[in-house]
């Protein structure tokens, strides 16, 4: 006799079947992912494609336990800020959701729901919100990652992005945020690849623009044939593309035209990526960016700093104009050999690097015990919770660059335990159109009873 298992609590509820009729809503806000937010008989519900203020039909599609999720159907009373989305794709391609949003109104909905996100889970206010570091609209995007695949019946070759809400490819022909460099890859990469007999072992290809260099690097399956090479090469030699090719074991390059490198201009800078490397997508205001933090740090010869997560020395290579010492930590050793020879690239003999996994248990590393006075954080979108809890408290100032506010918020209520208090920031607009979001903060040590005192009455919010 088979046993049955023994069930725990209540019976689970029986989902409500989808009725596929049309409600009409009132958007209130929008997400962090960038839908409107509605309410209706006491339940949340988010649209696609909606703004705030607006009046929408729309179908449910999606039913969770605390929430909905419903396709717009057609906007009854449309937003002030809603504008006509400028790319082609737009609809179909996943990326850049916020086209229907005027780019101003764009950077104020990122801003408040950072700032909310902070209040809400972070416990922290800003003392000073200054404003926005802003970004062309358009050709802002210095690398980007393509797609490729080839169609079952045809054998064409597809380049391009993935499909909203979909893990298929979609054939893309221009792309209006990527540098003006780019505009043809999509078809010419096609055209290639079609050359090619086996181009179904290509899965994707990176997109890597220097101030005088433009690269490609191809991920290929197995082992790629010499002729596969030699049409490859043909291609990057016609459009002017330095060509690497990445196996399962190994990096090759094909053809070299340019060095890769980009410039700081205010800081008399040039830092050399290989292809793969992590660059800021947006370089200008990657280049604004650096300005802040050293404006914000106010650093003199005298500071000794911290820099996690550093990458090629994006920010430790500028802030070591301006300081006795720096310490620089990433996770990989080759970005280490990276930044210390973009270090004796630029004749810079006051920043070390050493490589650490920054999610581990570093107490007993010595650059952690380097007594730094001031610290930058840069991490990724899982943030800096572990480090941050090991860090030395007698840093004056840490100045922490996100890209998510989630992450954001969670380590800056850490922060405030540790006796550090959030007195400036800002929102940076590097993704124009998308719903991610940067920002900077910086926090101060200092005793919470005086900075939560300050704040009550130094609060400034930006506003149009």
């Amino acid at each position: 006799m088979k046993r049955q298992s023994i069930r725990f609590g209540r019976p689970n509820a029986k989902s409500k079947p989808l009725s596929g009729e049309a409600l009409l809503l009132h958007i209130e806000s929008l997400s962090q992912e960038g839908r409107g937010v509605a309410r209706h008989q006491g339940k949340t519900i988010f649209v696609d494609d909606a703004l705030s203020t607006e009046d929408v039909e729309a179908i449910i599609t999606t039913q969770h336990k605390r929430y909905d999720e419903a396709k717009l159907i057609k906007i009854v009373k449309p937003s002030t800020e809603r504008t006509e989305p400028f790319c082609t794709h737009y609809g179909e391609c996943g990326g850049c959701q916020l086209q229907h949003l005027k780019h101003d109104a764009q950077i104020i909905s990122k801003q408040a729901n950072v700032l909310n996100q902070l209040s809400r889970f972070g416990e922290q206010t800003p003392l000073l919100i200054e404003e926005p570091i802003r970004s062309a609209p358009w050709n802002y995007r210095r690398s980007a990652r393509l797609g490729l695949n080839v169609r079952y019946k045809s054998d064409e070759a597809i380049v391009g992005f993935r499909r909203k809400q979909s893990n298929k490819l979609l054939q893309i022909s221009s792309c209006p945020v990527l540098d003006h460099r780019g505009e043809s890859i999509f078809t010419d990469l096609k055209i290639a690849l079609d050359q090619i007999p086996n181009s179904k072992s290509y899965t994707h290809a990176e997109l890597l623009f220097g101030d005088n260099s433009q690269s490609l690097l191809l991920r290929c399956k197995g082992t790629p044939k010499q002729a596969d090479k030699e049409s490859l090469i043909d291609f990057a030699k016609s459009k002017q593309f330095n060509l690497y090719l990445k196996t399962d074991t190994e990096t090759l390059t094909l053809l070299e035209l340019a060095p890769n490198r980009y410039s700081l201009l205010d800081e008399n800078i040039q830092l050399e990526f290989h292809p793969g490397d992590f660059l800021q997508v947006n370089a200008d205001v990657n280049q604004q960016m650096i300005r802040q933090a050293i404006n914000w740090l106010e650093l003199t010869k005298d500071d000794v700093v911290l820099d996690l997560f550093c990458g090629l020395g994006n920010f430790t290579l500028p802030i070591a104009q301006h300081v006795k010492a720096i310490i620089g930590i990433e996770g990989s050793n080759e970005m280490v050999m990276r930044a210390t020879s973009n270090a004796e690239l630029n004749k810079i003999d006051n920043a070390q690097f050493f490589r650490a996994d920054l999610s581990a248990d570093n107490k007993h590393q010595q650059w952690l015990k380097s007594s730094p006075n001031k610290i930058v954080l840069d991490p990724p979108r899982t943030g800096a919770y572990e480090v941050i809890n090991q860090l030395p408290t007698q840093a004056t100032e840490i100045l922490y660059v996100s890209c998510d506010p989630s992450a954001l918020a969670r380590d800056s209520k850490l922060l405030l335990e540790k006796g550090y208090q959030l007195t400036r920031f800002n929102v940076m607009d590097m993704f124009p159109h998308t719903n991610h979001v940067e920002s900077m903060a910086l926090f101060r040590k200092t005793t919470l009873s005086k900075t939560k005192e300050k704040a009550k009455k130094s609060k400034r919010v930006f506003k149009r």
